[in-house]
């Protein structure tokens, strides 16, 4: 009796604050695979979909060629469907790509390929050529975009035995072209460890990294903070560590943190963690109030009815109202489904699904952007059920806080 009740509180909560956000209905991104034909959403800080100038553009990685490639797909805000897929990367297998705007309706796409980390900028137009970022051996990319033609990239270099974080600032202006600045390292001390995974934060005040770092025998979350125009400072821990047992693990199990900016020069983090005795990832957020100079005490985001269930792939999105949402998957009603909550005055609010992104077969790897008027838009992957071929969708969002 109590679990029926629960279960339909939850759906009752669920249905009235769900309302507030508004969904469309889903619009495939790419046609039905076919075969074993596989798409990916996995970049470095989950940027695989930007919005700018009435355009949508998401990029992703399929094997539909016999290989791993990077494509892109543009829908303009009136329309009802995706432009034919473009691809982006050729020769070597290639992944994870990364997506911002750049204005005048172009975007710039970074993604790994061939030991090394490439960009390209890209519209419903067509492509324009491609440019090596680093000479290393390289992976992982991601960008940011704190204004028009100015483009921050993060990266994983090789350096002996161990791999770190590099950043680099990119004028994409039609004027210059593609200039790459000099790549700076964000932590330059001597390497104990593996620095994985980084997401970037970019404000008018400076530009905020946060990595997965391997220097203690297991895995923490790092962060270090460039003022406009300066070197980067001291590298900080985000997560909270919990110690755990020997047979649980030295450490609290964190991995793929997201990050962005919002609300002029505030910033938001999320990521995956394994607290206490967990045996299942769950979403915690921290958040800074000084362009990400420092941040605050970590938050759970899920509810109480997400526990026993794990948490994957979060994504963040914020915009200039000041709102800030996360996004998972988890199988909570049965399938995998895509979940989201958001930031309240009064803390996180309760977890709710979305009609176009759940039920039947599995919907995973959710990300999200805002755009310049509030919309938010939101990409996903799609499969019928476990191993079959996938789809990417799509669905955008309005919040409406007196809908009932």
């Amino acid at each position: 009796m109590r679990r029926l009740f629960a279960t339909a509180l939850l759906l009752y909560s669920v249905h009235v604050a769900a309302d507030q956000w508004v969904f469309s209905d889903q619009i495939a991104v790419t046609s039905v695979s076919r075969g074993n034909v596989f798409h990916h959403l996995d970049s470095s800080g989950r940027k695989s979909i930007a919005a700018s100038g009435g355009v949508v553009a998401v990029a992703w990685e399929d094997n539909r060629t016999g290989e791993p490639q990077v494509f892109v797909a543009f829908k303009k805000h009136e329309a009802t469907e995706f432009s034919k897929e473009l691809q982006v990367s050729n020769g070597h297998v290639a992944y994870a790509p990364s997506i911002v705007p750049v204005g005048n309706g172009q975007f710039l796409v970074g993604w790994e390929q061939g030991s090394a980390v490439w960009i390209r900028k890209v519209s419903i137009a067509g492509l324009d050529p491609l440019f090596r970022v680093d000479d290393s051996e390289s992976s992982q990319i991601t960008l940011a975009a704190p204004k028009p033609a100015k483009v921050i990239a993060a990266w994983s270099r090789r350096d002996g035995r161990y791999s770190r974080i590099m950043t680099t600032v990119i004028d994409t202006s039609p004027e210059t072209g593609l200039h790459v600045a000099k790549s700076q390292s964000v932590d330059p001390k001597a390497l104990a460890g593996d620095q994985l995974y980084p997401a970037l934060a970019a404000t008018q005040d400076g530009v905020t990294v946060v990595w997965e770092d391997r220097r203690r025998g297991h895995t923490i979350l790092l962060y270090a903070h460039a003022p406009a125009g300066k070197p980067y400072g001291q590298s900080v821990l985000l997560n909270e560590p919990v110690q755990k047992s020997k047979s649980d693990g030295r450490g609290s199990g964190v991995t793929r943190p997201v990050l962005v900016s919002y609300d002029g020069n505030r910033v938001a983090a999320a990521w995956m963690d394994k607290r206490g005795y967990q045996k299942a990832y769950s979403i915690y957020a921290a958040f800074s109030q000084d362009s990400g100079t420092t941040f605050g005490a970590n938050e759970i985001v899920q509810d109480a009815f997400a526990e026993g269930f794990a948490q994957w792939h979060p994504a963040v999105a914020g915009n200039v109202q000041g709102q800030v949402v996360v996004a998972w998957n988890d199988d909570r009603d049965g399938n995998p489904s895509i979940w989201y909550s958001w930031k309240t005055k009064k803390g996180w609010s309760g977890d709710h699904t979305i009609t176009a992104a759940s039920g039947n077969g599995e919907q995973t790897n959710p990300a999200m952007v805002f755009d310049d008027h509030g919309m938010l838009h939101l990409v996903w992957i799609g499969r019928k059920a476990e191993g079959e071929p996938s789809q990417l969708f799509y669905a955008y969002a309005k919040y409406q806080p007196d809908r009932e």
